[in-house]
């Protein structure tokens, strides 16, 4: 069977062939070739969706006013093939090597797969190869060294293996090599450095390892751009990199990459982009640096550095420096950088002072501000002003005082506040809810009053997330709140591309939102990169009295659920079984009161269930994820019996009903299993390998290795590849 699926492709070339041999007779021998080589592709494609192929390419018309097809005016011979995004299946024949007047073959983004045959060394005449984003596999061919004319060479995305082959160090002519997203290791091949027209080096997102050669880049003058990023790659940044002065984007981030920052990087005076984070890179960031003219995004977070943050370009769009161990106060020069439009981030340092005033006038043009984990005191600068573009301000784990400035509600993008962990005083801002705020967490303050006196006026229909713990609010839950979180209850913001939340920037590239702190079972846990379908209400460690209001049943997005260490009163209300994703309950140490409704069976997520110190009583009921739970879930419930306390229970306390199954039930059990298809594994295991790593501080190597997919994830997108590759 599997010798008859091999031929199969044979087979259809040859009925083809003899299908065309009366039409062949007309074209010009030379011509002839050309077209029996597309043919044979055309027969190696297995699938083609838009019929393009097969609907253009045939005997009716000819080979040059074929779809993809380029002849050269002259001698009518097919000089470009460019089949790229059509979304074919297929591999590439050897017959392709007919093609001995091709100069430009691109199949990107399509699904070849197998390896490249060895036939292929024959097109001599090759200037430009793109098979980017495809299926290919094998190690990259040595004979590629044949195509002595090749100037472009792309190869990213595909299942490469091996090494590097050293013959590509023959290819003089070559300006643009693309190899990132494989899986090749060993070293970087040092015959590299005799690629003197090299314009674009690619190797981002590999295995490659090893130390960067001292003498890689001694001959590449006209280098532009250098990405190495997502590799193993170890020791010192060479200073021969820097005699490399044509520079405009130099990428090393995510390696091990040890030393200083060399002065010399001064000499790159036409660098505009430079991101060096996450390696293991000491010393203070040179002042030299502030000298680039043309630098518009730097990002050093994620090492070892120390020192002050030097005054910096004003024509900055993007500043990282996060994950360090700087000192001092921000620069007054940070005011002048009318150009910061994407981010500015120097989270987690040592950095110390008031905010500067400016920064609320940056705010008309940055559109991610993350100042959080430092030692700021003071005020928020109150000065948001019209047009404000913020999309996410976080102060988190500051020293900051005083209430949120009202000039916050000018920011109308505004899509992520994080204050948490300092000393705000202030009542709840209604004045917030017209926003399209996603996530507001004000946790670890000094917040008070009701939020029952909502009016209406103020809808938070966007907010998925929503963290007021640990703080001084008081009153009853509002009812009219819960009703208008649109978001919790249809899951409206759940839909687009990604996975996470993310912004386009002003470069038109997507950058994603990072860190995000949730409380969960009394744990904070980190997540580098923000789900969408993370969905979370925590009201915990407050004053709130009153029942639970029965219109949280209809929050059917809802993740986490903490309404623990309050002074609720009344039964749990049953609909709260109706929440299908529902992952973790804390209604712990209120004055809750009644049975355990055995509605709550249907959360067939749920990991996480404290129903301790309450007035409970009852059987505890059974089944599904009931039967996971230990004695901590209900201790301090004097009334409770059943499994797995070690209190039986009574015959009048085993009348418990269990939950019926009408036909009404089993449409709902429909809709909802619809949704838990989508939701199920993914969050269940994001959740409880956050749960693990946070209980335990282990294991370690899997928070690293989440936290370099991520950020490789995001330097793809930041990192704009044009010039048609």
């Amino acid at each position: 069977m599997g010798n008859i699926v091999f031929l199969l492709p044979s087979m259809v070339f040859v009925v083809l062939l003899h299908n065309s041999v009366a039409a062949l007779s007309a074209e010009s021998p030379t011509t002839t070739t050309d077209q029996l080589a597309l043919l044979a592709l055309k027969a190696h494609v297995t699938h083609d969706p838009q019929n393009l192929l097969a609907t253009n390419w045939t005997n009716a018309t000819s080979v040059c006013n074929w779809i993809g097809v380029t002849c050269g005016s002259n001698h009518q011979r097919v000089t470009t093939l460019d089949l790229s995004n059509m979304s074919l299946v297929g591999t590439v024949p050897p017959h392709l090597a007919n093609l001995s007047f091709l100069s430009q073959l691109n199949i990107r983004f399509n699904h070849f797969h197998g390896s490249l045959p060895m036939e292929l060394a024959n097109l001599s005449s090759l200037k430009y190869i793109n098979f980017g984003y495809n299926n290919f596999q094998g190690e990259i061919p040595s004979w590629f060294a044949s195509f002595t004319q090749l100037q472009s060479l792309f190869l990213y995305h595909n299942n490469f293996s091996g090494v590097i082959p050293s013959s590509l160090g023959s290819l003089l002519n070559l300006e643009k090599l693309m190899l990132y997203d494989n899986d090749l290791e060993g070293h970087i091949p040092t015959a590299i450095k005799n690629l003197s027209n090299l314009k674009w080096l690619y190797l981002d997102n590999n295995k490659l390892s090893g130390q960067l050669p001292s003498t890689l880049f001694d001959h590449l003058p006209k280098l532009q751009h250098l990405v190495l990023e997502v590799n193993l790659l170890f020791g010192r940044i060479p200073t021969s990199l820097f005699k490399c002065q044509e520079l405009q984007v130099l990428s090393l981030s995510v390696n091990a990459l040890e030393g200083s920052v060399p002065q010399e990087i001064g000499n790159l005076t036409k660098l505009s982009e430079l991101y060096l984070y996450s390696n293991n890179l000491t010393g203070e960031i040179p002042s030299i640096i502030g000298s680039l003219p043309f630098l518009e995004y730097l990002d050093l977070s994620d090492n070892n550095l120390t020192g002050r943050l030097p005054a910096l370009q004003s024509s900055l769009r993007g500043l990282g420096v996060s994950h360090n161990n700087l000192i001092g106060e921000i620069p007054l020069s940070i005011c002048n950088m009318s150009s910061l439009l994407d981010y500015f981030i120097l989270s987690t340092n040592n950095f110390h002072g008031i905010i500067p005033k400016c920064l609320g006038n940056l705010s008309n043009s940055i559109a991610n501000m993350d100042i959080s984990m430092n030692n700021f005191h003071g005020k928020i600068p109150g000065n948001f002003h019209k047009g404000c573009l913020l999309r996410s301000f976080s102060i988190r784990y500051n020293q900051l005082e005083g209430s949120l400035p009202r000039s916050l509600v000018n920011c109308s993008e505004l899509e992520i506040l994080d204050v948490r962990n300092n000393n705000l005083n202030d009542t709840f801002p209604y004045w917030l809810g017209n926003l399209d705020l996603q996530v507001l967490i004000l946790c670890h303050n000094r917040f008070y009053g009701h939020i029952d006196n909502f009016e209406g006026r103020f809808s938070f229909s966007h907010l998925r997330i929503v963290d007021l713990s640990y703080n001084d609010f008081n009153g009853l839950l509002s009812m009219k709140f819960f009703e208008n979180l649109h978001a919790i209850r249809n899951g409206s913001e759940n839909k687009g591309d990604s996975n996470y939340m993310m912004y386009i920037g002003s470069d038109q590239v997507e950058y994603f939102y990072h860190f995000l702190y949730i409380t969960t079972k009394g744990l904070d846990m980190e997540f580098p990169n923000i789900l969408k379908i993370l969905t979370v209400i925590d009201f915990s460690n407050n004053r709130f009295h009153g029942q639970i209001p029965e219109i949280l049943g209809e929050l059917h997005s809802l993740v986490v659920l903490n309404l623990s260490h309050n002074s609720l009163t009344g039964p749990i209300p049953s609909l709260l079984g109706n929440l299908p994703v529902l992952e973790s309950l804390d209604l712990s140490s209120n004055k809750l009161e009644g049975k355990i409704p055995s509605h709550l069976v249907n959360l067939i997520f749920l990991e996480v269930l404290n129903l301790s110190w309450n007035n409970l009583m009852g059987l505890i009921p059974q089944g599904n994820q009931f039967d996971t739970f230990t004695n901590d879930s209900y201790m301090g419930n004097l009334g409770l019996c059943g499994f797995p306390l070690s209190k039986e229970c009574s015959n009048e306390q085993n009348l418990e009903p269990q939950p019926t199954k009408s036909d009404e039930d089993g449409d709902a059990v429909n809709w909802k299993f619809s949704i838990l298809m989508g939701y199920g594994c993914g969050l269940v295991c994001g959740l409880s390998m956050g749960y693990i790593v946070f209980t335990t501080g282990k294991p370690w190597w899997l928070v690293k290795v989440f936290e370099r997919g991520q950020q490789k994830y995001d330097i793809r997108r930041k990192i704009s590849r044009s010039g048609g590759s």
